[in-house]
């Protein structure tokens, strides 16, 4: 896989989500999350990521078409896996971080050098990552129907020690621990026996180009 160039957008935020996701869309660069890693779990919804970046936050829209969507985390730290689940996890140095997050923009995140060994992102922190979701507790749809929607977050580039021209290692994912299909996809491949998102070693290269 070649290196993934995110662009640099100046002057991206302008407090209007529908402007932020359109110019990602057009002005970004979109990947496709379409790996299917484990055959006892086939079903993959379309997903796709748009990014960019600003001299402040890495952002990233999501648009996941066909998801049964679950949506019962309301919390950051919650375990938002569980429910329809967009998430980016990156690596700088010997630590990484995951990003996860649900329909409605609930976040959980932490980090540390392998699963087990992990520090939650303090609150603080967790109100700096900005989230623009089209859903809203008031319109979640049934889980029996498959549903649409689109998530754009902004993550501070201090809170992951990055700036323009770092290079990293990262990945992105679709999952739904308990959603009516339960479901892992991902952008870069994954080669182990069984579900593990927290595979380092399966990472691909990522700039953020100049």
């Amino acid at each position: 896989m070649s290196i993934l160039k995110i662009p640099y957008l100046k002057e991206m935020f302008s407090g209007d989500p529908a402007n932020i996701a359109k110019r990602l869309m057009t002005s970004g660069v979109m990947i496709k999350i379409d790996k299917i890693n484990w055959e006892n779990f086939p079903h993959m919804p379309d997903v796709k990521v748009c990014l960019g970046y600003c001299d402040q936050r890495l952002w990233l829209h999501y648009l996941v078409t066909g998801d049964f969507v679950r949506a019962v985390c309301r919390d950051d730290q919650e375990p938002v896996w569980q429910d329809s689940c967009v998430e980016f996890f990156v690596k700088q140095g010997d630590i990484y971080r995951n990003f996860e997050f649900n329909s409605l923009g609930v976040c959980l995140s932490a980090s540390g050098p392998d699963r087990n060994s992990r520090e939650r992102l303090d609150k603080a922190s967790m109100e700096q990552i900005l989230r623009f979701p089209s859903l809203s507790i008031e319109n979640i749809p049934s889980e029996s129907v498959p549903t649409n929607w689109s998530l754009t977050v902004a993550i501070p580039l201090g809170l992951i020690g990055l700036e323009p021209g770092s290079q990293l290692i990262a990945n992105f994912y679709k999952c739904g621990d308990k959603t009516k299909v339960p479901h892992y996809v991902s952008w870069s491949a994954i080669q182990t026996p069984s579900p593990d998102f927290h595979q380092p070693g399966f990472f691909a290269q990522v700039e953020l180009a100049r």
